[in-house]
This record gives structure tokens, C-alpha cells and sequence, in this order.
């Protein structure tokens, strides 16, 4: 397994932000009701982590994040999301750890997961 690289603060945000629209999406989108729920709690869970981890990165850089860039967002299947959640948690945790960000890390821990759980419950139709 590929170890996860340190990323820039304002990219690791707009990927948080990025993986909050696709999960909202997939959760619109899929046609399993057990994968429906499970995508509603996930991005329930991804919006209150994505709030504290943005405001944390911005308080430790004292940056101002007046825009997100985004590539065209799909909807994804539950399993294939989870895993994505975790190696976007692992890019976070990195980078925290590197950055003496203690709390943010542990919110990345967090966030792994919430990533693990889905990919759990992504298997049930």
C-alpha cells in the first residue's frame, strides 16, 4: 500500500468539501434504500467534520479561503466512496501530523472512520 503524501492545506480542503457533494449526490442517486440511509448519516457526519477540520486548518494557517475548485462530481457507490473517504482521511492525517495540528489529526482519525463504516455498510443492498 502507497504511503498517503502531505498535501497543501487548501487542497486537502476543497477535497473534504468535494467529497461532501458526492456523497449528498450518491445519496440522492442510488436506488438501495439501505445504501440511501447510509449515505445520509455519512454526509451527516462529513458536513460536521468538514466544518471543524476548515476551521481549524484556517485558524492554524490564518488563511482566508475565498473559493473552492472542484472537478465534475459524480455519484459513487457507498463502498467505492468509503474508500476514498479513508485515503482522503489518511492525506488529512498526514499532513496534520506534519503541521503539529494535533486536533485536526485526530478529526482525520475521525473522519478514516467514517470512511470504514460505509464501506461496511455499502455492502448491504
Amino acid at each position: 500500500m502507497l504511503k498517503p503524501q502531505s498535501v497543501p492545506a487548501k487542497t486537502l480542503i476543497s477535497e473534504l468539501h468535494e467529497v461532501l457533494m458526492c456523497t449528498k449526490l450518491s445519496h440522492y442517486s442510488t436506488k438501495s434504500f439501505a445504501q440511501h440511509e447510509a449515505l445520509g448519516k455519512t454526509y451527516d457526519s462529513i458536513n460536521d467534520l468538514a466544518d471543524s477540520i476548515t476551521e481549524r486548518i484556517l485558524g492554524y494557517t490564518n488563511d482566508t479561503l475565498t473559493s473552492f475548485t472542484f472537478k465534475e462530481i459524480l455519484p459513487s457507490p457507498a463502498s467505492m466512496l468509503g474508500t476514498k473517504i479513508i485515503g482522503l482521511a489518511e492525506r488529512l492525517e498526514k499532513t496534520s501530523k506534519e503541521n503539529n495540528w494535533p486536533d485536526v489529526e485526530n478529526l482525520a482519525q475521525e473522519l478514516s472512520g467514517v470512511g470504514a463504516q460505509l464501506s461496511y455498510l455499502g455492502r448491504f443492498n
